[in-house]
């Protein structure tokens, strides 16, 4: 299928569109590109107009590494007035996720539903021992110039399994390749900046004022950190509803794609 282009200051944004119904965005997190939902599109698209985009830096959508991610949430607003054009059904990955909130707090017209996956809202704020950790390690092997391997401590510390081990290095070979592809980007939004990948300037009060459906989907395997930035969502807004995804980690969609795909289309069912 041949993509598209939407043409946003600085870069053609790359799109594609897959199924006919009620549009469905999926953002993807960092160390990624589009290509991280292929499994799971084809059978999305039976219900709807499927949006897939590779983020500003990211795949096609050529750009240098994005610091401030302001820019992101202005690329989500662009796909979702000019490809989606209603409301639509945004689904949001790790640092996707914390996008897709701080779009649906600007823009809660433009949003029919949220699906918020493994987000990690407010993380640099509430970091704990294992995040600092990782970022002495991974800023440590950056100053010694390896970037493949400071964003493999990335990639290790964000799969991670609770009992132990990780998701990334169970991964195929092309699997691995794809989170290898972007180094200079997972690092520049690991570098201190005030709208940086968490989103800090997106108060949790605005979240719980949003009102379109919510649902927030959780890898049972995953961090406890995830588990606890998300609980202090919930305690703002008891009506999101949460998932938990059994034996999956932090690549739900990867490890799991059946139960995910159930979760998002029990989410989104109010806007087909």
């Amino acid at each position: 299928m041949t993509g598209e282009r939407l043409d946003l200051p600085g870069v053609q944004l790359y799109y594609q569109v897959t199924g006919e119904g009620p549009p469905l965005v999926l953002v993807h997190g960092s160390a990624v590109d589009g290509r991280i939902w292929d499994e799971v599109v084809p059978i999305l698209a039976r219900d709807h107009r499927v949006i897939v985009y590779d983020r500003r830096g990211y795949g096609r959508s050529v750009h240098k590494p994005v610091r401030d991610h302001r820019v992101h949430a202005a690329d989500l607003l662009a796909v979702l007035e000019r490809v989606a054009t209603i409301p639509a059904a945004v689904v949001g990955w790790s640092s996707g996720g914390n996008i897709a909130l701080a779009v649906a707090t600007q823009r809660p017209d433009l949003c029919g539903s949220l699906v918020i996956v493994e987000a990690p809202f407010h993380g640099q704020r509430f970091m704990n021992g294992s995040v600092l950790r990782t970022l002495v390690r991974l800023k440590t092997k950056q100053l010694r110039g390896q970037p493949v391997a400071a964003l493999e401590e990335f990639l290790r510390f964000g799969s991670a399994y609770r009992t132990g081990g990780n998701a990334y290095d169970e991964l195929d070979d092309r699997d691995q390749e794809v989170l290898r592809s972007y180094p200079a980007q997972v690092l520049a939004e690991w570098d201190p900046h005030p709208f940086g990948v968490m989103h800090e300037h997106i108060s949790t009060r605005a979240v719980a004022h949003t009102t379109m459906p919510l649902t927030w989907v959780l890898g049972g395997e995953g961090s406890p950190w995830m588990v606890k930035l998300h609980d202090r969502v919930v305690r703002r807004r008891p009506d999101i509803h949460t998932v938990v995804i059994p034996g999956a980690s932090h690549l739900v969609h990867l490890e799991k794609p059946a139960e995910f795909v159930t979760a998002v289309r029990e989410a989104t069912a109010s806007t087909r």
